[in-house]
Parts: structure tokens; sequence; C-alpha cells
């Protein structure tokens, strides 16, 4: 991971994946993979980096890996899909069953739900890795390893979301050893100012989400539309504090928008849920706007005293992207672009991300 690379290139590779979104007419119906095993969920990869801008600042990496179940059901045979199931309708609500004489109960009336388990790592650094002092204008060295539990409520033509997370900041959340790892096999520049990273310190979030699809199509539409959603959303606890909305715009073939569930959480703001019945290829435009209260990776530890900066409180984000889903897997490339986050930043913190998931 060098650092480099031009501002106006990373624009152009935003507008490049977001608004030409006719490459995949000249392949023409993709092909699909054959659909897996039914009942064990997904498993979910995530990798965001900026070595692929030639960059390392800022947030310079994150991994996460992640199990979605299958579509919770109270009359699972599975006791743990059916204590999920009850804790999802406890903090998501229960649906309006409406059943006929004859005891039949009408599928549009019942939403859809998953719970979504995850751990991840985010890797934090000032622009300047050679210097071995604190940088008294750029933010602090920090490391996440957070592990999370969300679950989704797809009802009609809105989603909610609820999730927790419970990790820590600081040495016992690997980044030091998982950067300097990575630079020595890779031979890039050897991270020297490590030494200063914030202290450990133990971070307990939750995040609620709820959006509504504008217009798009259902499952039982196909061909080549486009798909609107908006949504609101918060997070709360010693990590974030804040507030966000969010428009979310797609274009392609057999799009299905509430099959991914968009989140507030700290890392990885998107989760591919089940299969589509249909193999959908589109792109991707999302804007962010967010209101932060409290960044504990850029304002420093909370009981202890460390390095910090001062926040922006307001800033916005765009990620651009293109996506390929089946009933058997789903993946999807994208680049992020935002604002600056504290106050005398004398950089932009672009980055690219890779998603995959497959069917278990």
């Amino acid at each position: 991971m060098r650092h480099g690379g031009s501002y106006l290139e990373l624009v152009l590779l935003v507008l490049a994946l977001g608004l030409n979104l006719n490459w995949p007419l000249f392949a023409g119906q993709p092909p699909e993979f054959p659909a897996g095993p039914a009942g064990k969920g997904n498993f979910v990869f995530n990798l965001e980096n900026d070595v692929w801008l030639d960059r390392d600042d800022g947030y310079t990496n994150g991994l996460s890996f992640g199990w979605v179940c299958p579509p919770l059901d109270e009359e699972s045979k599975s006791s743990w899909l059916r204590f999920l199931y009850r804790l999802n309708t406890r903090l998501l609500g229960n649906d309006k069953k409406i059943k006929s004489q004859n005891n039949y109960v009408d599928p549009e009336t019942s939403s859809q739900r998953w719970a979504v388990l995850s751990i991840a790592q985010g890797i934090f650094t000032p622009a300047d890795l050679t210097r071995e002092e604190i940088i008294s204008d750029d933010r602090p060295y920090a490391g996440l390893l957070l592990a999370s539990l969300t679950f989704v409520r797809n009802s009609g033509r809105t989603q909610t979301c609820w999730g927790s997370g419970l990790g820590v900041v600081g040495p016992f959340s690997l980044a030091e050893t998982a950067q300097k790892w990575l630079h020595r096999t890779y031979g890039w520049t050897e991270p020297r100012g490590w030494s200063n990273q914030l202290k450990n310190e133990p971070v307990v979030d939750i995040w609620l989400s709820r959006f509504w699809t504008i217009f798009g199509s259902d499952e039982k539409e196909t061909g080549w539309r486009p798909a609107f959603r908006a949504g609101l959303g918060g997070q709360l606890g010693n990590l974030m504090t804040g507030l966000e909305a969010t428009l979310d715009f797609r274009f392609g073939l057999n799009v299905q928008p509430e099959k991914e569930a968009l989140l507030p959480s700290p890392l990885f703001n998107q989760v591919p849920l089940s299969g589509v019945k249909r193999t959908s290829v589109y792109g991707f435009c999302r804007l962010t706007g967010r209101a932060l209260a409290r960044n504990l990776l850029i304002e420093g530890n909370t009981f202890v005293s460390s390095h910090g900066q001062s926040l922006r409180h307001f800033y916005g984000q765009l990620i651009s992207g293109l996506a390929y889903e089946s009933q058997q897997a789903a993946i999807s490339f994208y680049a992020v672009i935002r604002t600056k986050e504290f106050k005398g930043q004398k950089y932009f913190d672009p980055y690219c991300g890779l998603s995959l998931s497959l069917a278990l």
C-alpha cells in the first residue's frame, strides 16, 4: 500500500462505476450458477482497502467474515433459528397475519426475516507511516475488532434493521500485527507509529435503520429496470454516535433491492441476504449524509488521555459500483469517496471494496 494517487482519478472511477450502467447490455442475459444447498444460509466475505487507489492513509483496511442465516420461520426445525426468529420479532415487531376460513396465512402479509452474525477488523492510520512520533495534525493510529449481530425485517417495500456490536479498540484489535505483517509480506512502507495507537478500550454500539423502496420491481417482474430506495438510520455507543440519511439508486437486470440490507454499522454498510430467484446484474450509486456526535477512532479514547483530532460533525459519502447476484452467489465491487472527517484534515480518504456471498 503506497501513498499517492490522484483525487481526480478517484472521481473518474466513481463516475465510471456508477453512471456508466449500460455495460451489461453487451453481455445479454448473464449465466447463472446452479442453486446451492437450501437451509444453511450464506457465507459473506468483505474486504475494503485503499491499495487499489495507490494510497495508504485514513481508513486503510477493513476485513470481515459473516454468516447470514436462512430466512427465519417460527416453525423452523432448528431451535437456534427459532430463537433468532423470536429475537427478531421482539426487536422489529410481529406480523399482522390474515387467515382465511381454512386457516391459510396469506404470504403477502408476512415479513421476511434474517439474522446476520459477523466479525470485522478495521485499520486506521495517519498519512505518513514513516514517522515514529505522534503526528499532531493527523488522525491517530487505531484498530477496531468488532463482533456484531444484526436483525433484518422486510415487510412489503419497507426494510428495518436493528444491530449491536461488541468489540475493542486498541492493541487487542491486532490491527498493528495485521498491518505490519501485510507490509512486510508485500514490501510496502513499514508503519513506524503504532506505539502511539489508541489504548485498549471496550466498545459497544447499537444501530437502527429503516429503508423504503420508492420505486423498483418485485420478484415477479423481469428485465432492465431502475430501483430507488431512501432511508434513515442512527448509531449509539462509545464507538460512534450519530444519525444518517441515505439515497440508493440502482439500474440493471432483474434488480431486487430488498435482497440486500443497508446498515448504519461502524464497518461494512451493506449485506447480501438470501439469493435471488433470477440472475441480476446492476450498477448502483449510494449517497449518504452523516451527522456525528462521537467517533472514538478520530477523537481518541473515552476514559483515558490519548491522541485525537476535533471531529467534523457533518460529512458526506458516495459509494458507486457494480454487482452480480444469483441463487448461488453474489459479488460486488465498489469505490467510496467521502468528505473530510476531522478539522485540519489535509487529504481525502477514498478506498475500494469487494463483497462476496456464497450459499452454503
